[in-house]
């Protein structure tokens, strides 16, 4: 499609070509090599879910994975921040825009708290555009992008290329706005929800339709890389190939953002799926297993540290239950504790401090953040 308009930053008319995506296919010939990634992926999805699902408590290792997506999904934004810096300031702060966290740490923050709220939705409610702008706005609450349009599908043309550089240099231009993009989004979320696929296409070739259309598309100014990603694992929890929300695939990603981000120009420019699919197929297997061996280590510290809480301290029910849960809040502050075990600040702040004693917390090191304790083995864990 044919778009004329002017790049006002160097008041220069522009007259190019947009790109319109047409219908996903409701039915695909996939070559065998494709077929075997596909099912090694499922295999690996499987083991992960079954090992999840022999977790009393999946928050544990849930709320872990959530926040490695957080960080690789901002990552191939470019918004880098670490998972001490995201938990210590979990650890401090509940507020959605915190000014005294870093900006950067606060975007990441903001992605958690939609993923939560995503989890909740479709326990019970299928994915819908309420859904996807409430998404986008938690998004970049407190952002550059925190404008009026937030939460809104946009209303302006984006150019997807290098910053500062001209329009006609773009390396891809998404759909204009107005009612085509309406119609587009709308023809993307009836084909998301449309459960007859599931005896047509196989999950994970809808997880991969689904996920460059909606990029193709890009409905929103900012937001589309980590909401289209965020979407993805939403299809693998509906569709019951995970019963909880124990994947990361972001972290696999970012490694190789210009491969991921040439499949999906790809799958454009010549309207071939089998490579795209294929590698999400291998993004999917590789991202179950790392998942796999984090929860398998983490479930084996915990243990250890548990262990080590109630041989020593068998009667300070506090402290145990505080050393149960570190691999899930490994940084933590004695309000933060109190805040989510009860009790009264002091008796928050004796546990913490028999804890100390016992090695199992010490004190956080990073002076941006004051009166913080971590365990240091649970980030050896989790960053292994």
């Amino acid at each position: 499609m044919l778009i004329r308009g002017t790049d006002h930053r160097f008041n220069a008319p522009y007259e190019l070509g947009a790109f319109v995506p047409a219908p996903l296919p409701r039915n695909l010939d996939l070559p065998g090599d494709v077929w075997m990634a596909l099912s090694d992926a499922m295999g690996a999805l499987g083991r992960l879910d079954s090992a999840a699902s022999l977790i009393p408590n999946p928050q544990l290792v849930t709320r872990v994975a959530t926040r490695r997506e957080a960080i690789g999904t901002s990552a191939l934004e470019g918004t880098f921040a670490n998972l001490t810096e995201l938990f210590a300031a979990e650890a401090i702060s509940v507020e959605e825009v915190d000014l005294s966290i870093p900006p950067n740490v606060r975007e990441v923050m903001n992605y958690t708290r939609a993923a939560d709220a995503a989890f909740d939705w479709i326990r019970e409610r299928p994915i819908t555009i309420p859904l996807l702008s409430s998404l986008q706005a938690e998004i970049v609450r407190g952002t550059d992008s925190d404008l009026p349009e937030a939460g809104a599908l946009r209303e302006r043309q984006v150019f997807i290329g290098t910053k500062n550089r001209p329009i006609t240099e773009a390396r891809f231009i998404p759909p204009p706005p107005g009612d085509q993009l309406v119609l587009l989004l709308d023809g993307w979320l009836a084909w998301l929800n449309d459960e007859t696929l599931r005896d047509s296409l196989h999950l994970l070739v809808r997880v991969a339709l689904a996920h460059y259309q909606f990029e193709t598309i890009h409905p929103y100014t900012d937001g589309n890389g980590r909401l289209g990603r965020l979407v993805a694992v939403l299809q693998l929890l509906t569709d019951g190939a995970l019963k909880t929300p124990v994947l990361s695939i972001s972290d696999w990603l970012k490694d190789r953002g210009p491969e991921y981000r040439d499949h999906l120009l790809r799958v454009s420019v010549t309207g071939e799926w089998a490579p795209w699919i294929e590698f999400i197929a291998q993004t999917v297997a590789a991202s179950a297993d790392d998942a796999l061996r984090r929860v398998m280590g983490l479930l084996a510290l915990r243990e250890e540290l548990s262990e080590q809480a109630r041989r020593a301290l068998p009667r300070a029910r506090l402290a145990i239950e505080i050393a149960d849960d570190l691999i899930a809040f490994p940084i933590l502050t004695v309000a933060a504790a109190q805040s989510r075990y009860g009790k009264s600040n002091q008796a928050n702040r004796n546990a913490i401090n028999r804890l100390c004693e016992l090695g199992l917390l010490e004190p956080y090191g990073d002076t941006r953040y004051d009166r913080l304790y971590w365990n240091r083995r649970v980030f050896e864990v989790i960053e292994s």
